[in-house]
């Protein structure tokens, strides 16, 4: 079976670097020229004529990021980059812009060019370039597997933006995998004071209970929202349930959005996953392992 992303399990808060399904990391919204850019007076040194295509340059870029074509956006900065036409600012704008469409190791490559860059310009940075800076540099860090330093980059979002719902639930996730529920929920709980429809946070909150045996608490969470953008949730909700041994429960909720055939799959590989756990297999290895597990939501998905 070739697997689609929406078809993946679950992602727990215990492998959240596979980096599909259930759990995700909110990526920052696009920063506006208005907090990033460069006043048109610190526009690199050079000819008029070279001034006013950076100029030009700089607004097709942005033109193309608002229009919602980072792809575009990006390609524009790279060129601008290519010839040195960047301000630091600008090169956090353009890292900002082109995070969602490259790999991590670029991402975290232009992320780590942009901080060179403020370093050596010198001044007090602002508090929302900070966050996009930091942000950035540990999404990037937690896609490759780098953990420590991703937390501290959370850390360091939080402390320019204590209210950062994306880093919120980063550092949660971070804390949850190391086994610190109780301070992973306390960061899930603030994040949804500050976004209460981001079911990612949501969901996450409910996976920290479930890592934690706290089965009951999960299921009341998940089952708070029928999320039909989020199918993932839905899993989640069902093996929770097969956990609490409620069978009835969880196969419904799988036929609430694939086939009945598939259906009764998935059920049987929740329930032989909650057998392990009566038998004394720890909750957060059975969800590690069913995040790695591909399910098909419809019939021509199946092997």
């Amino acid at each position: 079976m070739r697997p689609n992303p929406l078809h993946l399990l679950l992602v727990p808060a215990l492998s959240l670097l596979t980096g599909c399904g259930a759990l995700t990391l909110k990526a920052d919204p696009a920063l506006s020229a208005r907090t990033l850019a460069a006043p048109a007076a610190a526009m690199p040194a050079g000819t008029g004529e070279t001034q006013d295509n950076t100029a030009k340059g700089l607004r097709l870029a942005r033109l193309l990021r608002d229009q919602g074509r980072p792809q575009a956006a990006a390609e524009v900065y790279a060129q601008l980059e290519a010839r040195n036409a960047l301000k630091a600012l600008e090169l956090l704008e353009y890292a900002s812009v082109a995070a969602p469409v490259q790999g991590a190791q670029d991402s975290l490559a232009l992320f780590g060019r942009a901080r060179r860059a403020l370093s050596k310009e010198g001044g007090t940075l602002a508090p929302a370039a900070h966050a996009a800076l930091c942000g950035g540099l540990g999404r990037a860090r937690l896609a490759l597997g780098q953990t420590d330093a991703a937390l501290g980059d959370f850390d360091c979002v939080l402390a320019a933006d204590p209210d950062n719902v994306a880093a919120l639930n980063a550092k949660g996730v971070l804390l949850d995998a190391r086994g610190r529920h109780a301070e992973a929920r306390a960061l899930f709980a603030h994040a949804i004071e500050q976004d209460p429809a981001d079911l990612r946070v949501l969901n996450n909150l409910a996976l920290s209970h479930l890592a934690a045996g706290e089965t009951a608490e999960a299921v009341r969470l998940l089952a708070q929202t029928e999320a039909p953008q989020m199918p993932a949730l839905r899993l989640n909700l069902a093996l929770a349930y097969a956990i609490e041994g409620q069978r009835d429960d969880a196969r419904r909720t799988l036929e609430s959005f694939m086939p009945a055939a598939l259906a009764k799959r998935a059920l049987e590989a929740f329930e032989a996953r909650s057998q392990r756990i009566a038998q004394g297999a720890p909750v957060g290895s059975e969800l590690l392992a069913a995040s790695r597990q591909a399910l098909a939501l419809q019939e021509a998905d199946a092997p």
